[in-house]
């Protein structure tokens, strides 16, 4: 499983990248990549972050989750 965090250039998006650091851990997979430069966020056709991605598929957008949303994202794709 693959996890890439959008946005590196506000508060939220920093916390989003935490939090997706502590799901990951919880769930047992690999540690999410943060991606914060522009051109390559656009490429996920995102206009507003933070954002999720899991394998390949943004699963949320323009809002910071909790841990716990997280986890849930991920365990619905385990």
């Amino acid at each position: 499983m693959k996890i890439i965090i959008l946005g590196n250039c506000c508060k939220k998006s920093k916390q989003n990248h935490e939090n997706a650091v502590i799901a990951a851990k919880n769930c047992g997979v690999d540690e999410p990549v943060n991606i914060g430069d522009t051109m390559e966020i656009m490429k996920y056709g995102v206009m507003s972050t933070p954002a999720l991605v899991i394998d390949g598929k943004v699963v949320a957008m323009g809002r910071m989750l909790s841990v716990e949303q997280i986890e849930k994202l991920i365990k619905d794709r385990l």
